[in-house]
C-alpha cells in the first residue's frame, strides 16, 4: 500500500533537525511521496530545495492569504521565476481566509487573482486555501473560468452542501486529520458524499495530528494512515482501495511518478 501526503509543510524550520527520521517513519507507514507546499516566497524556495534533495518530494510555490498584505513590489515576478523550476508541481497554497483575516480582504482577493493568472500561464494545478470564504473563493474561480486547470480545495472542513459546490465544478477535495475528530460529523458526511475519484488525503503537517495520535507534535506524514483508515470506515471500503484511488488522483494532479 502506498499513500501520498499531498499537503505538508516539511520545509518549515520545525523539521530541520528531524526530517530524516520523519521521512523514514513515513516510508515505514507506506507514505513514500510528499508535496511541500509554499506559503510565501522564502518558503516556496525552501520547498524547491527540499524536492531536489529527496526523490519522493514534490513542491508547490505560492503566497498564502495570511501573507497577502506583506508582499513587496516585484513579488509576482519572483514567484513566476520560482514556478519555472522543473520540480514545481503546483501553484499554492493560495486563496482566502476570513477566519483570521491576517491580511485584509481586498489584498487577499488581489493576490489570489494574480496567482490564478500565473497558474493559467504555467498550466500548473492550483492548491486552494479557503476558510470561511467559500462564496468569494468560488466567485473568483468562476470569474477566472479556467476549467482546464485542476483545482484542489485543501484541508476541506465544510459539509455536504459545500462539497457539492466543489464537485459540481470538477474540483478535488482533500481531507486532513480533522476527519478523524469526534465532533467532525458534518465533515464526515461530506467525506461519504465526495466521489473517491475526486478525493485526496493530506496531513497539513505540522498541524492537525489525527486521532488516535492527536498528542503528537508536530504532525507528520506517517500519520496519514489514520486519515485513510477513517475514510475507509466512513465509506465502508477497505483502506487499500482508499490508498490506490486517492494515490492515483494525487499522481495525476501533481504529476507524481
Amino acid at each position: 500500500m502506498r499513500l501520498i501526503d499531498t499537503h505538508t509543510h516539511l520545509a518549515g524550520k520545525g523539521y530541520s533537525d528531524i526530517l530524516e527520521q520523519v521521512l523514514t517513519r513515513a516510508g515505514q507507514a507506506g507514505v513514500d511521496r510528499w508535496v511541500a507546499i509554499g506559503t510565501n516566497l522564502e518558503d516556496s524556495a525552501a520547498g524547491i530545495e527540499l524536492s531536489r534533495q529527496y526523490s519522493g518530494m514534490y513542491c508547490s510555490v505560492g503566497v498564502h492569504p495570511h501573507e497577502a498584505c506583506k508582499q513587496a513590489k516585484g513579488w509576482l515576478e519572483e514567484l513566476r521565476h520560482l514556478a519555472q523550476n522543473q520540480k514545481v508541481s503546483a501553484i499554492g497554497e493560495v486563496g482566502l481566509d476570513y477566519y483570521y483575516e491576517f491580511s485584509d480582504k481586498d489584498s487577499q482577493k488581489q493576490v489570489f487573482t494574480e496567482q490564478l493568472a500565473l497558474a493559467g500561464e504555467t498550466a500548473l494545478p492550483v492548491v486552494v486555501h479557503c476558510r470561511d470564504a467559500i462564496e468569494d473563493c468560488l466567485g473568483i474561480l468562476d470569474e477566472w473560468g479556467r476549467d482546464d486547470v485542476p483545482i484542489v480545495f485543501h484541508c476541506f472542513s465544510g459539509g455536504t452542501s459545500e462539497a457539492k459546490l466543489l464537485i459540481e465544478r470538477g474540483y478535488f477535495v482533500s481531507f486532513t486529520g480533522v476527519l478523524t475528530f469526534v465532533n467532525a460529523r458534518e465533515l464526515q458526511k461530506a467525506a461519504q458524499y465526495v466521489p473517491l475519484e475526486m478525493t485526496m488525503l493530506e496531513t497539513d503537517c505540522p498541524y492537525l495530528s489525527p486521532e488516535p495520535q492527536r498528542n503528537i507534535r508536530p504532525n507528520e506524514p506517517a500519520l496519514l494512515i489514520h486519515i485513510a483508515e477513517k475514510l475507509a470506515r466512513l465509506r465502508g471500503e477497505n483502506v487499500e482501495e482508499i490508498a490506490e484511488v486517492t494515490g492515483q488522483n494525487s499522481r495525476l494532479f501533481f504529476g507524481i511518478d
